[in-house]
């Protein structure tokens, strides 16, 4: 009897291993991201809140009540996301970028989600509300006997699908200024 239980255990904890390596990959990839720039200046964003909350919406698209006139575009509901820069250099000019994970249902890559599979996220506009994609932003001077500057973005949220999941939804992303 006792060898019985060892054997049929044995088995079950080999079915167990092919299944276990049945799931893993021999591979995997990752995106590493870096910055590099050539300035004095500390950046802080939203007031050195780590959280900006950008609202609660509906999930319809394109209906008369929606907050979301069509896929891929920004939600009628945005927020500002401030972004101050101090201890610059007098005069300096640069660009402040933003760097995130972006939805691959989304390929201008304009729609900031916290995984690429993701189809719910949020856009980010400048001044001129042209949107930001991953890597790239808007050029901010510092006045000629300044060495401070602020500038805001304008944030809201964004679906690749016309049926977006109800939910909560975060994405982080990393604001920088680049001076060359």
């Amino acid at each position: 009897m006792a060898f019985k239980k060892l054997a049929l255990t044995t088995l079950f904890a080999g079915v167990s291993c092919v299944s276990l390596n049945a799931l893993a990959a021999p591979s995997a990839e990752v995106t590493l991201q870096g910055i590099l720039t050539n300035t004095t200046c500390d950046v802080t964003i939203n007031g050195g809140k780590s959280v900006l909350n950008v609202g609660v919406l509906k999930t319809s698209v394109g209906e008369a009540d929606s907050d979301f006139s069509a896929v891929n575009a920004m939600s009628s509901t945005t927020v500002d996301m401030p972004v101050t820069l101090v201890g610059c250099a007098k005069g300096e000019e640069g660009n402040l970028i933003i760097q995130g994970i972006t939805s691959v249902g989304n390929n201008q890559q304009d729609l900031f989600v916290a995984t690429d599979s993701q189809t719910v996220g949020f856009m980010i506009e400048d001044k001129d509300n042209k949107r930001i994609t991953n890597g790239s932003g808007t050029k901010v001077a510092i006045g000629a006997d300044e060495t401070a500057a602020q500038y805001t973005f304008k944030v809201g949220m964004a679906t690749a699908t016309d049926a977006p999941a109800a939910g909560s939804y975060s994405a982080p992303i990393l604001v920088a200024y680049i001076v060359d």
